[in-house]
């Protein structure tokens, strides 16, 4: 499996305090992408919105300033995404639907919906935004917390031994 670089520097917080580490850091940010990935692929994603849900897996947790109840890092991650110009090589609707899935995967799912219509592609918009949040929810077996029922695709659903199996294989 060749999972992709991820700079320190992303995890750097305003405070100065390097987050990479953490356990909402690099290893979690590259899991997310690896389940992720094969989610997308698994759904049959068409390939703009296999590489939004690339990024956004990426960056989704780089805003992030408290390793509890965060509430607003989606928002702060994708400011940081436009602060550090990570989307500026990229498509622009794959670039807004990968910042609208990092803002909007940890807060109010409800949210989320109300504002889709209002997206370049309400639809794939919205198929990228659950993929990154099943992707993300799969990763909680590292907190001993995943609750499948919460799981929005079957495939994520049967995905929970491989989420094991990534926790001991990628740190």
């Amino acid at each position: 499996m060749n999972l992709p670089t991820i700079p320190a520097s992303w995890f750097l917080r305003l405070d100065g305090i390097d987050h990479a580490g953490g356990i909402h850091g690099r290893g979690h940010a590259l899991r997310v992408w690896v389940h992720a990935t094969e989610l997308a692929d698994e759904v049959g994603l068409p390939a703009w919105q296999r590489e939004a849900v690339h990024h956004a897996a990426l960056w989704h947790d780089i805003g992030r300033i408290d390793d509890g109840a965060d509430y607003y890092h989606g928002a702060r991650s994708g400011g940081r995404v436009l602060g550090l110009g990570l989307h500026e090589a990229l498509d622009p609707i794959i670039a807004e639907a990968a910042i609208f899935a990092v803002t909007h995967h940890c807060g109010s799912e409800h949210h989320a919906e109300l504002a889709l219509p209002h997206q370049l592609d309400p639809e794939g918009f919205g198929t990228a935004f659950r993929i990154l949040k099943d992707a993300d929810a799969l990763d909680r077996v590292r907190l001993g917390d995943l609750q499948e029922r919460f799981l929005r695709f079957p495939q994520s659903r049967a995905r929970i031994k491989r989420a094991w199996v990534l926790l001991d294989e990628v740190r």
